[in-house]
């Protein structure tokens, strides 16, 4: 089995055999999509992301939570979203709130704005997160080990410098495995089965056996979102 725990697999409409996936959704359409695909091996997240905050009303969003496995994808971007920072930090403190009230994993996207999502969620005694495709601070994976959190690595592993020096410095113990499935980078539609390269270039990186890289995953996903 390989452990997919970013996924935007109502986008795909594809079957992946060996595969657990954790199914984020971008707004209330795909949130109710995912959770139509809750199964076994489908863990369904539900939320807003930062580029949708300016056109989704929170409210939508609100009561599905709690059908959810837990929520995402949520978070902060300062680089590319067009909300303004005030109205997307109310969207996540919210997500933060309702993580906390309700004991649930909260999938964080938080591009340009690590610090900021890491204190909220501190604020608000958030007890399981992921940062999804972490390019952040090195400096601030030591605190996120210490808060129990974890941090996903792509398939951009593979060429990307800042990726492969986090990968580098963060300890296996917090690193999980995405695909970010259904989302287009550089011209190619990322999918599950790409989980494959990352695995093979966390092996070159930290010098572990492929199969004991994914077993850790493993450990670590069941970790985090059981």
């Amino acid at each position: 089995m390989y452990y997919d725990a970013h996924c935007h697999y109502s986008y795909l409409k594809k079957n992946y055999e060996n595969f657990v996936i954790a199914a984020v959704s971008m707004d209330y359409e795909s949130s109710l999509d995912t959770l139509r695909l809750k199964s076994q091996n489908i863990l369904a997240g539900v939320g807003i992301h930062p580029w949708k905050v300016h056109e989704e009303p929170l409210e939508n969003i609100i009561p599905l939570v709690q059908k959810a496995d837990f929520i995402g994808e949520v978070g902060l971007d300062y680089r590319y979203a067009k909300a303004e920072k005030e109205l997307q930090i109310r969207y996540f403190k919210k997500f933060a709130e309702l993580a906390a009230e309700q004991n649930k994993l909260i999938n964080v996207h938080a591009l340009d704005a690590w610090e900021d999502a890491f204190k909220i969620l501190q604020d608000y005694n958030v007890k399981k997160a992921i940062f999804h495709w972490y390019t952040g601070p090195i400096t601030l994976l030591k605190d996120i080990e210490g808060a129990g959190y974890f941090i996903t690595v792509n398939p951009s592993v593979t060429f990307q410098k800042k990726h492969q020096e986090v990968v580098s410095k963060a300890p296996i113990e917090i690193i999980l495995t995405e695909s970010d499935g259904g989302y287009e980078y550089r011209g190619r539609l990322l999918e599950p089965i790409h989980i494959i390269e990352a695995i093979k270039e966390i092996s070159r990186i930290k010098g572990i056996d492929e199969e004991e890289v994914n077993k850790i995953v493993e450990i670590n996903f069941k970790k985090a979102y059981w």
